[in-house]
């Protein structure tokens, strides 16, 4: 399901809001490398601006969309809009006009008509209702629209990953249509916007803020149907810091491909939205490391033991689960405690905070080598379970506790989302103190330093974030989605 621009890529929109003419033309020379047209918002011009207008379409040298945002109303206003509206198109040199479609303007349609100017009709919901629709009214609209020799344009709030699920079933049902653009809105439709060619849309949109981002980083350009598409998954997941790497790894290693965030609430609708557009490999953060393994056809035998999963590769009609992030936390660790190897944590003591897919990873790396643990959880049934396939002591995530540290530790590792967006200023164990140990070892990684390793460090404590980790675990995930070693 793809729709490509001028040589097979997918195309990027520069949006603008300038007041001014001059500084709508300064905007468009300094995108210029990125932008393969652009839309000019004319209610955001200043009512003077806009009798410059007409000579904007030769000056700018790209191909433009004009557009105007103004809220429905009757009366002379009414008609002084519609009004410009025709008297720019009938200046000439404008590519599209996008009318709202709930507002006929049908003086301007005809305008458009007149001079070979292509119509967008574009709905627009910003509160997150229209996905609650069904695939078949959207698509419905979608091919009315068509029919009438327009091009449909929808840009929609996800709430959610069922809602992008909803958008996505729409953009495969229409795929006939080769002339639209589908787009969500908001994190969780974000990856509508990344992935716009596998939705079948003609271009995708960029502000002068990021569109040298979706050209340099994400590479959308070059983006063609056989491209490799990698995600990371997870909630929250816009801290992420993995599309820097891997599509920095792709450019320097000289691969196709790109890598995008997807904010995900649902994994089955996130697994099944990556069957539809296409991608092929996925990185699992939390809170979705245990609960994928249930939707994976086959399981390696390492994310079996652990009960966690953090990679996902597509292979033939189903999913195989890995999981990288045990070899990605040991390498770190030794390091950190001035240890030649991982083999010598034998004996030593760890305070592990956390019971879930991360946590698992870790306790289960240290089991293998040997560490003795203190499992801590705030939901202590599920600190119990882990504790006891591994042979560790365990309690709840609470004061109560402080006895079974009363020998102390060696070291504490980390491995809740307590600390990062959007509980940075939050303390997952604030009750105990870490000058009692050599490191507190940390998973997040953004913030470089949570509340606790401030804490730790003010102690006189050493401490490390999950940085390294991340990138250990990232070169291994490297290899499994292209067949190739990280660059170094």
């Amino acid at each position: 399901m793809t729709s490509e621009g001028p040589g097979g890529a997918t195309r990027i929109c520069l949006r603008l809001s300038s007041p001014t003419v001059k500084g709508i033309l300064a905007l468009i020379e300094h995108c210029r490398a990125y932008a393969d047209l652009a839309e000019i918002r004319i209610d955001l011009l200043e009512p003077e601006e806009r009798k410059n207008l007409a000579a904007l379409p030769e000056a700018a040298g790209i191909p433009l969309i004009l557009s105007a945002r103004w809220p429905a109303g009757a009366g002379e206003l009414e008609t002084e809009r519609t009004q410009l509206l025709t008297n720019l198109l009938d200046s000439g040199g404008w590519a599209y006009v996008d009318l709202e479609d709930n507002r006929s303007m049908d003086r301007v349609a005809d305008a458009a008509r007149s001079n070979r100017v292509r119509t967008i009709r574009s709905r627009f919901d910003f509160h997150g209702t229209l996905l609650d629709g069904t695939v078949g009214e959207l698509a419905a609209w979608i091919r009315s629209v068509a029919a009438q020799g327009d091009l449909p344009k929808l840009e929609t709030l996800c709430t959610g990953s069922r809602q992008l699920l909803t958008l996505v079933r729409a953009a495969l049902a229409t795929q006939d249509i080769r002339d639209k653009v589908l787009l969500g809105l908001g994190e969780y439709g974000a990856a509508s916007r990344l992935l716009s060619g596998r939705l079948g849309s003609l271009w995708t949109y960029g502000s002068p803020e990021d569109i040298r981002t979706l050209d340099i980083l994400y590479r959308l350009r070059e983006f063609t149907h056989d491209t490799p598409v990698y995600a990371v998954v997870g909630n929250p997941v816009a801290h992420s810091r993995s599309p820097t790497i891997h599509n920095t790894w792709l450019r320097e290693a000289g691969l196709p491909g790109t890598y995008i965030a997807m904010r995900t609430d649902d994994a089955a609708a996130m697994l099944e939205i990556c069957d539809i557009i296409g991608i092929t490999g996925l990185s699992v953060t939390v809170p979705h490391k245990e609960t994928v393994l249930s939707l994976c056809d086959y399981s390696g035998h390492l994310a079996r033991k652990i009960g966690a999963a953090n990679t996902l590769l597509r292979a033939g009609d189903g999913w195989r689960a890995r999981n990288t992030d045990a070899a990605g936390f040991l390498a770190p660790l030794a390091g950190a405690l001035g240890l030649d190897s991982a083999e010598q944590l034998r004996g030593k003591k760890a305070l592990v905070i956390g019971a879930g897919g991360a946590a698992r990873a870790a306790v289960w790396a240290m089991a293998d080598v040997g560490v003795d643990m203190v499992i801590l959880n705030r939901t202590a049934d599920k600190a119990r379970r882990l504790a006891r396939q591994v042979g560790a002591k365990w309690g709840p995530l609470a004061p109560e506790s402080q006895s079974l540290l009363a020998d102390g530790v060696d070291f504490a590792v980390q491995t809740t989302s307590v600390g990062m967006h959007p509980k940075e200023g939050e303390d997952p164990i604030p009750w105990w103190n870490p000058s009692d140990c050599t490191l507190v070892y940390d998973l997040i990684y953004r913030p470089e330093k949570t509340r606790l390793l401030l804490r730790a460090e003010a102690a006189g404590t050493a401490v490390i974030n999950g940085a390294l980790m991340l990138e250990h675990q990232a070169r291994l995930q490297f290899e499994l989605f292209t067949g190739h070693p990280a660059p170094d």
